[in-house]
């Protein structure tokens, strides 16, 4: 048992080292929207003087509606708080360190999945078995979950608590896993879709069913205490609030996060990224095989069946909706894995898993690297300001984050910003109002691929814009590429002199090539392309920043 206790608290140690390793990775420039938004508001809100000040959200200075700024307000309390009692305990509660002190709850509390996988293999695989551990270390170095816990947001906090309530279900702890899943719901109200779940757990046991949700809502009200008007009745902003977000998340040409979606297949985009990223080829690959070849094995367990039927269910769900984005799907992340090693547990060809472990391992690795250097945006902003004269016409996009930075080092406002705004609807008038600015510039700077990896994929809509970005990346107008800054899951080995890059691109108008070697890179060695992943995975911590400087000067 002491054996025991070691090896799990070391996996834990790895997984939690993997999801700190580049805490701020953005070098302090709050690069990641979601997470700017909840540090402005954990860094306005105040702590209240007494329990009757918590609860009276008319007063409460810890209730974002009590702010003008923040109205429009649909995350759970519960991470904002935790993260304002910590930053105040430990003097960090300021907008530069409120970030990381969320940063690093974000990790730990992914980490502590370490523990609830383990808990489960002892139920579900065999506490004798030699694959007890797996689950556990799989998670550990699984890509996905090491990206999110880098980011103050709720997803990992509401995963955790999901997987929690989970685990102590299956332990009959009813009055814990109420306690648990009333927590998830204060991180984030998507919660809900667990419920489903726990209604299999407890049917037809009525009055535990009953009071299981009795005591979720106390929970739920007790941290989610805004949500109310009264002690009983929702509070109305709320509802707005969420009837808002509804309308803003379905895809249209007038809300411009949405483009992105307007391109994707319902089902096959959010599999597709779940399998070459978030899970990664390796476990993806290896998971597929063994539920072929052992798929009759599912019905040997029954709580192996409810993991499968979560899996499935939360998956389904998510993957129809008009915006299935990674994040969404992370609280199935965990039961992945562990279904993947229970039904491998059937398999006698270990050489496999060794095979898959191995290449598992290098997967989170190479993600991990991003980590390892210069934010992509903070490497740009530092070329712009070495080559680029000061008082030179540049471009930004609308709806990205203009360049460059504002940087220590550097002088602020020393260039002429010219904002595009390529997501407006075409017309005429748009397309001359374009082609007018950019021959006003002297550099096109675009900060990611929000806009040009969305706006060509739906021609129908953009006929115009399409063809600009097509003419622009073709070399077709008075402009040449002359900068190109990637960040793509590898390894930076010196000794190269080059960056080879293996994976398809999307650049609008080109070949994409599957092979390109990048001969002006800034860390030379061998990566892996996402640049037909989901947007998410990449604009928020590791970019493509292009720059095109006019030729005719």
């Amino acid at each position: 048992m002491k054996k025991n206790k070691i090896i799990l608290f070391l996996i834990f140690l790895l997984a939690l080292s993997f999801r700190l390793y580049g805490l701020n990775w953005d070098q302090g420039q709050h690069l990641h929207p979601d997470e700017r938004f909840l540090t402005m508001v954990t860094t306005d809100i105040k702590l209240p003087n007494s329990i009757v000040e918590y609860f009276n959200n008319k007063t409460s200075p810890l209730n974002p509606y009590n702010y003008q700024s923040y109205q429009f307000f649909v995350y759970g309390t519960l991470p904002i708080f935790l993260t304002k009692i910590i930053a105040v305990l430990f003097k960090l509660d300021n907008y530069e360190n409120i970030v990381l002190v969320g940063r690093v709850l974000s990790a730990f509390f992914d980490s502590i999945v370490i523990f609830l996988l383990y808990f489960l293999s002892i139920k579900i695989i065999n506490k004798k078995s030699k694959l007890i551990f797996l689950p556990s270390l799989l998670y550990a170095v699984l890509v996905l979950p090491i990206q999110l816990s880098h980011f103050f947001a709720v997803d990992t906090f509401l995963s955790t608590f999901i997987l929690a309530t989970f685990v102590c279900l299956i332990y009959n702890l009813f009055l814990p896993a109420a306690i648990c899943f009333g927590l998830a719901l204060a991180c984030k109200i998507s919660a809900v879709y667990f419920a489903p779940i726990i209604f299999i757990f407890l049917f037809p046991k009525f009055k535990k069913l009953f009071m299981f949700f009795i005591v979720t809502f106390v929970i739920f009200r007790i941290f989610q205490p805004y949500v109310f008007d009264g002690l009983f009745s929702i509070n109305p902003q709320f509802i707005d609030n969420i009837k808002q977000l509804q309308i803003m998340s379905a895809p249209s040409i007038y809300f411009p996060p949405s483009i992105q979606w307007l391109s994707k297949t319902k089902i096959f985009f959010p599999l597709q990224n779940i399998i070459f990223w978030g899970l990664g080829i390796p476990l993806s690959f290896g998971f597929i095989l063994v539920a072929i070849t052992n798929f009759k094995k599912l019905f040997l367990n029954k709580y192996i069946i409810y993991v499968f039927t979560w899996i499935v269910f939360l998956f389904l769900y998510q993957g129809s909706t008009s915006t299935p984005t990674m994040r969404y799907f992370l609280p199935i992340y965990p039961f992945i894995v562990l279904l993947f090693v229970y039904l491998f547990s059937f398999t006698k060809k270990s050489i496999y898993l060794i095979i898959i472990i191995t290449l598992h391992f290098i997967y989170g690795l190479a993600f991990l690297n991003i980590y390892s250097h210069n934010h992509t945006r903070v490497d740009a902003s530092n070329w712009i300001y070495q080559n680029i004269p000061p008082q030179s016409y540049i471009t930004n996009e609308y709806w990205d984050d203009p360049l460059p930075l504002n940087l220590i080092n550097y002088p602020s406002g020393i260039y002429n910003q010219i904002t595009l705004t390529p997501y407006d609807i075409d017309s005429p008038e748009k397309i001359d109002k374009l082609y007018s600015q950019i021959y006003q510039a002297d550099n096109i700077i675009m900060s990611s691929n929000r806009l040009w990896g969305s706006i060509p994929l739906v021609p129908q809509l953009y006929p115009d814009t399409s063809q600009f970005y097509q003419n622009l990346f073709s070399t077709k107008l008075d402009f040449k590429k002359t900068l190109e800054v990637n960040s793509y899951p590898g390894f930076n080995l010196p000794l190269l002199k080059y960056c080879y890059y293996f994976g398809p691109s999307n650049f609008p108008g080109s070949n994409n090539n599957w092979f390109d070697i990048d001969k002006q890179c800034l860390y030379p060695g061998i990566y892996l392309r996402d640049d037909t992943a989901e947007e998410a995975f990449s604009v928020y911590d590791h970019p493509k920043v292009l720059i095109f400087t006019r030729t005719n000067q």
